[in-house]
């Protein structure tokens, strides 16, 4: 790996096989110039330019942010890869990264930021706020600063739109208020109380979830026979007049349901139902 660029004393610009890379490790950069060949052994992180992350943008990113936050950034994304299963990936290093230095620079400044979906990522994505928490602790440990809880929360949502919405985080967002708001919809519906620590509650969720990344990529379900729907609507009809009104929620923003996902949700609902009996 051959220098092209010194970005700071920890993040260096190299060119190896024609490829270009930015690599960092503690005082890497230190003395430096172009031309110079780096040791590969003081090399702890290496980024590539992509679709999402041009090479000036990349340059640009990792000559402001701190080695340390990366290296931070980078344990959360392995605790949720050990617990959620989620991979580790150069995009989600750098949005954790990027988070975190924003929020680091936030509590410098002295404001405070609001999440207002605090009571939703904690009854939906309690294992990614589980990591979140983790993360908010990695940061006291390793770099000093106390991050305020309610960071644990967008690091949760950045967890989400990793494993599911794959769109951006306000996706994500508007994934999360409208499952909150599709459970009020079945309690109100059904007249339930619904147990949001339960095991119906999470199969439910899962299912909403997956059907909001169906319908973002435009592949919901085939339709299903006109006769079957019927029978379905026969044998549950409050479900499917449930069914019926969140599918009512879903049309504001996407393209309509089909009749075979009306079908799979009201199933759902009537399983949800029946559990919560």
């Amino acid at each position: 790996m051959r220098v092209t660029r010194v970005l700071n004393n920890n993040a260096v610009m190299v060119e190896s096989s024609g490829e270009v890379r930015i690599v960092l490790g503690k005082a890497i950069g230190y003395g430096l110039k172009p031309g110079d060949l780096v040791d590969p052994d003081r090399v702890t992180e290496t980024f590539a330019p992509d679709g999402s992350h041009p090479v000036d943008s990349l340059v640009a990113f990792l000559s402001e942010v701190p080695l340390r936050v990366v290296r931070v950034a980078r344990a959360i994304v392995e605790r949720a890869a050990s617990d959620l299963e989620t991979p580790v990936t150069q995009a989600l290093i750098l949005t954790m990264a990027d988070h975190l230095h924003y929020a680091l620079e936030r509590l410098d400044q002295g404001i405070a930021f609001a999440y207002p979906l605090r009571w939703e990522v904690a009854q939906l994505y309690p294992r990614e706020l589980s990591v979140g928490r983790e993360g908010v602790r990695l940061v006291g440990d390793r770099l000093g600063r106390q991050l305020p809880d309610d960071e644990a929360v967008a690091l949760a949502m950045h967890l989400v739109n990793a494993r599911f919405a794959r769109a951006g985080l306000d996706a994500t967002v508007r994934m999360t208020e409208q499952i909150g708001q599709i459970l009020r919809i079945v309690e109100s519906s059904l007249g339930v109380q619904l147990d949001p620590d339960s095991m119906s509650v999470a199969r439910f969720v899962t299912h909403l979830r997956y059907l909001f990344v169906r319908m973002h990529d435009r592949r919901l379900f085939a339709d299903a026979s006109s006769g079957l729907l019927a029978a379905i609507r026969k044998a549950h009809p409050a479900a499917y007049a449930c069914a019926e009104r969140i599918a009512v929620v879903l049309r504001l923003d996407e393209a309509a349901l089909t009749q075979d996902e009306l079908l799979y949700l009201t199933l759902h609902v009537a399983r949800l139902s029946q559990d919560m009996a």
